[in-house]
């Protein structure tokens, strides 16, 4: 994929992280970006939710997306953000032997579940 390059972000704003809840418009998507906020009387942290509109040139994102939204110059009355995707999370590789309970590996006995495959 291209970099966008036809808006400059603005760097000045830290950029945000939200799903797509809505992508029926043309060249818009809504994203809902959730955050902890303490509650004001009794101090316990609780999720807000607010809705951005953001620009998404070439419609490229569904509902349930994962997009990050970048501060750019107002592109309407409403859209102010550019929906950028999200770089994929490097998952953490189990080793053998690491499921949680004892592995048939370390006694040598073959579990039950193995034990009625092979009969």
């Amino acid at each position: 994929m291209k970099p966008f390059t036809f808006l400059p972000p603005i760097r000045a704003m830290k950029s945000m992280q939200g799903k797509v809840v809505c992508a029926t418009s043309d060249k818009t998507v809504a994203v809902e970006v959730t955050r902890l906020a303490p509650h004001p009387k009794y101090k316990r942290r609780v999720r807000k939710k607010k809705k951005y509109q953001a620009h998404d040139p070439e419609n490229q994102f569904k509902v349930g997306d994962l997009v990050q939204l970048e501060k750019s110059r107002p592109i309407s009355k409403t859209k102010s953000f550019l929906a950028v995707p999200v770089p994929a999370r490097k998952k953490k590789e189990k080793k053998e032997g690491e499921e949680g309970g004892v592995g048939s590996q370390e006694l040598g006995i073959p579990l039950e579940s193995q034990q009625e495959l092979q009969a």
